[in-house]
């Protein structure tokens, strides 16, 4: 059975569809030399990945932090990891984070003094690796909601859970790893 509309709607129809396509690439009927959004506009979001970008710009340009320490962002949520050559770099690492607009918690993880020896960062890759193994098998835990860290045989989770029972899925997977010293976790879950 074909339905029929009655006449003239379908020219309405296209009519309306070409109003609101102009509007939302215009931003509404602004016009070009209009002024720009009121301060109290909703800020905008800020990609993880350009965050990351952002914080990484900041550490090479001081002093080339970034072959140090290391940065993974969730959420806007940063989580900083390797080692500083001193307190202070430590510190410089943590305040050029916090510099970048659009990150809403920047995480310490950053030890003092180089204690990595290239077969360490092979056994971190390794761990990593393993683990991620590990959750993409298990049926009962959402992999991609995960972001890991190994430095100096120690985890650092970070993501979203979907419950504290699958959170705790994932650390007895990593604390089952061979040669895993420590699983710290800065996953958020729902309550």
């Amino acid at each position: 059975m074909r339905l029929m509309a009655p006449k003239g709607v379908g020219i309405l129809m296209a009519a309306a569809l070409a109003l609101t396509a102009g509007c939302a690439t215009t931003g509404g009927s602004a016009g070009a030399g209009d002024a720009p959004p009121a301060a109290d506009a909703a800020p905008r979001k800020v990609s993880d990945r350009d965050l990351k970008a952002a914080i990484e710009k900041l550490w090479d340009s001081a002093d080339d932090l970034d072959s140090r320490v290391r940065v993974e962002v969730r959420d806007g949520r940063a989580l900083l990891t390797g080692r500083a050559a001193n307190a202070d770099e430590r510190l410089l690492a943590v305040r050029l984070a916090w510099q970048v607009d659009g990150v809403a918690e920047v995480i310490n993880e950053i030890g003092i003094g180089d204690e990595s020896s290239l077969s360490d960062k092979a056994t971190d890759a390794w761990i990593t690796a393993q683990l991620r193994t590990r959750l993409m098998t298990d049926a009962e835990i959402s992999s991609r909601n995960y972001t890991i860290e190994t430095v100096n045989q120690t985890i650092y989770l970070m993501g979203r859970g979907r419950s504290s029972v699958e959170l705790e899925r994932v650390r007895n997977h990593a604390r089952n790893i061979a040669r895993v010293r420590q699983v710290v976790s800065h996953v958020q879950v729902p309550y």
